[in-house]
């Protein structure tokens, strides 16, 4: 089997605003493998964005895509050791705060997880969140289109797209795993949310 080639896909907003250190780790990253490639897509919501980088990646020989967030940038290496698990969908976690702290990622469907009950150790999971999330290049190839959007469940619900994209992919067959032992950074308004994450935990 061929070295696998990954595509880190970064859905940017319209003030093309990226934090240095996702973009200094993007760099980095792509050094680990050869012909791997970094796209940075900007113009419309995070969901239309992030259609396009799928579009560029099945235009490509790329194996994988890796979102990432413009303000989230994990640990060098991380790619290589999501890529050891050989899953579908596999994803690390990401801190956020939204009046409390939880992870992005629901291991039950419509359950957030809150910030002391992360599994230990890799899981399957209902739905995963974007930033830190290795998909196959055969999970879109099966997939129509969109891959992701956003959704109007009530006035007051709406799904993200990432979580859109992973009920998509549950309803074809295919699992999401979470790695806790994979942990993203996250520039939340200035303060890196996983350093006060693990402080509380």
């Amino acid at each position: 089997m061929s070295d696998p080639k990954v595509m880190i896909g970064v859905p940017m907003p319209l003030d093309m605003f990226i934090d240095a250190r996702t973009g200094k780790w993007c760099d980095r990253e792509v050094n680990f493998g050869i012909g791997w490639m970094v796209e940075m897509v900007c113009g419309g919501s995070a969901a239309r964005n992030k259609n396009v980088i799928v579009k560029k990646l099945l235009d490509t020989d790329c194996t994988d895509l890796f979102l990432l967030n413009n303000d989230t940038w994990p640990s060098l290496n991380t790619i290589n050791k999501l890529l050891l698990h050989d899953k579908d969908i596999v994803a690390g976690i990401t801190p956020a705060f939204n009046g409390e702290f939880f992870w992005m990622g629901q291991v039950e469907k419509n359950k957030v997880i809150k910030l002391k009950e992360c599994p230990k150790t890799l899981t399957t999971a209902a739905r995963a969140g974007g930033p830190g999330m290795l998909v196959k290049r055969k999970v879109f190839e099966k997939m129509k289109f969109p891959w992701f959007d956003f959704v109007q469940v009530d006035p007051n619900t709406e799904k993200s797209e990432d979580y859109y994209f992973s009920d998509k992919a549950v309803d074809l067959g295919f699992e999401i795993w979470i790695d806790p032992k994979t942990e993203l950074n996250h520039n939340h308004r200035g303060v890196d949310l996983l350093e006060i994450a693990r402080a509380l935990m």
